[in-house]
């Protein structure tokens, strides 16, 4: 465990004392069963420097060090394999992400608010994997959407520079909260055969053009935000959908259906 805060210029706020650094059963937020380290969370512990996550225990199945300053790339294939939840949400992290790389019991996975890159190949992620948040970062490129785990709950790829065209008929069945805001995507949009678990939908302030069917939305979809497209021309909408669907700064026409 010390090689893996090595770099961490403050780690007295986790060990105490570097030189004699504490027992690992007094490390703050550090949680053992059985002799062995099994979760570790150092939220806003506002700690800085490079963390060598190579060298976690095999037994931790939850790494939290969200809202400080940590910098570096990741060591995704070396993971531990019993890992189910990682939560890195606002440091500083760089470099890609290795998606096929991660534990296979993955379940829970929080990148989002650092300045990561590449591509993000999710017909990769682990089929346990069931929520995913990678907004707010610098991934490019296209990304299938006709290969996600069949469990996944929520997915987050807004703030990025993606691009290319989106293919939204074979989403997840568990599927409830879908953003893809604020990226390069663009194309035509089939909204005809989205997952009748769906709430949420966003997919403002892309290139999205063309006409779009809204007759078959979900019954308990409560927000479509298409705003800040190219898309045009009139949709037709059920009342209990009119005011849910945000259509700002497009051509569309609303036109409630009879």
């Amino acid at each position: 465990m010390e090689m893996v805060i090595g770099e961490i210029t403050d780690k007295v706020k986790i060990c105490g004392d570097i030189d004699e650094p504490k027992d690992i059963e007094e490390w703050k937020r550090v949680e053992i069963e059985d002799g062995e380290v099994t979760e570790i969370d150092w939220y806003q512990f506002d700690i800085e420097g490079s963390l060598h996550s190579e060298w976690l225990p095999s037994s931790v199945r939850k790494f939290g060090a969200t809202s400080n300053r940590l910098t570096g790339t990741l060591d995704w294939a070396s993971l531990p394999i019993s890992m189910e939840s990682l939560a890195l949400r606002d440091n500083l992290f760089t470099g890609s992400i290795g998606l096929d790389r991660l534990p296979e019991r993955m379940e829970h996975l929080s990148i989002s608010f650092n300045a990561l890159s590449g591509s993000l190949k999710l017909d990769s992620l682990p089929g346990t994997l069931t929520y995913f948040y990678a907004n707010n970062n610098h991934f490019s490129g296209s990304v299938i959407f006709t290969r996600l785990p069949a469990v996944l709950v929520r997915l987050n790829l807004s703030a990025n520079q993606l691009s290319g065209p989106v293919a939204l008929t074979q989403l997840p069945g568990n599927l409830k909260d879908l953003n893809l805001s604020n990226n390069k995507f663009s194309g035509s949009l089939d909204l005809t055969k989205l997952p009748s678990s769906l709430s949420f939908l966003h997919l403002n302030k892309n290139s999205f053009s063309g006409t779009v069917d809204l007759s078959q939305l979900p019954q308990g979809l409560r927000r479509l935000n298409l705003s800040g497209n190219e898309l045009s021309g009139e949709a037709f909408i059920s009342d209990a959908f009119f005011d849910r669907v945000k259509v700002r700064d497009t051509k569309i026409i609303k036109r409630q259906m009879e």
